[in-house]
């Protein structure tokens, strides 16, 4: 899927979902549009996906 995205020279283009991490660690990118919610994230300001397994101090229970 391609996703809406604003670069660091503030540039304006697509680019494949699975490219999106590893710019936005590159800092090329530095914002993208989330169609689901009509938005644009700010990558420095915003979480753009949760971390696994952080904050729950339960029981596993999913299964291996």
């Amino acid at each position: 899927m391609l996703l809406r995205v604003l670069c660091s020279d503030k540039s304006r283009g697509y680019i494949e979902d699975a490219e999106l991490d590893d710019m936005i660690k590159r800092g090329i990118v530095v914002a993208f549009f989330r169609p689901a919610s009509n938005e644009w994230v700010d990558v420095k300001s915003n979480r753009t996906r949760k971390k696994a397994g952080i904050g729950y101090k339960g029981v596993e229970r999913r299964s291996k």
